[in-house]
């Protein structure tokens, strides 16, 4: 079988362009560098779970940071953390497709990850999607 390669521009100007919309916006983006990484988009979750954080650090005069690297060696971080009360937080985003959480090699990467983080002092929080709006009472328990 022969493989035709058609021009963008031809491909817009077919029949078929509205059929193929996704795939010209595709080819229209700038093509990716090997090994380059795709942004992270947080979920609605986190970003509810951040502005509550934000709001409450405000409230109480708590620092609270996003995406807080804590172990001096390994690239680990927090979702959220209050580092100098070393209260990490974590939302395990078990309904997420991109989640690494839902199988064996993610969660048990997340089990050594939650060991060294106590072995250095820290306590952890962390939600899932059915209990993420508790973030500031359970947060405040802690404190």
């Amino acid at each position: 079988m022969r493989k035709t390669v058609i021009p963008l521009d031809q491909l817009k100007k077919s029949a078929c362009a509205k059929i193929n919309a996704d795939v010209i916006r595709e080819l229209e983006q700038p093509a990716k560098k090997k090994g380059e990484k795709i942004p992270r988009k947080d979920c609605k979750q986190v970003i509810w779970m951040w502005g509550n954080l934000v709001a409450w650090s405000l409230e109480t005069g708590n620092y609270v940071v996003k995406e807080h690297r804590f172990h001096p060696e390994r690239m680990w971080r927090f979702d959220f953390a209050l580092p100098d009360k070393m209260i990490g937080i974590e939302y395990e985003g078990l309904m997420s497709e991109k989640s690494g959480h839902t199988t064996l090699n993610g969660y048990t990467k997340d089990t050594e990850k939650y060991n060294a983080a106590h072995g250095l002092g820290w306590k952890v929080i962390r939600f899932t999607v059915k209990n993420y709006k508790k973030v500031i009472s359970e947060l405040e328990k802690q404190l």
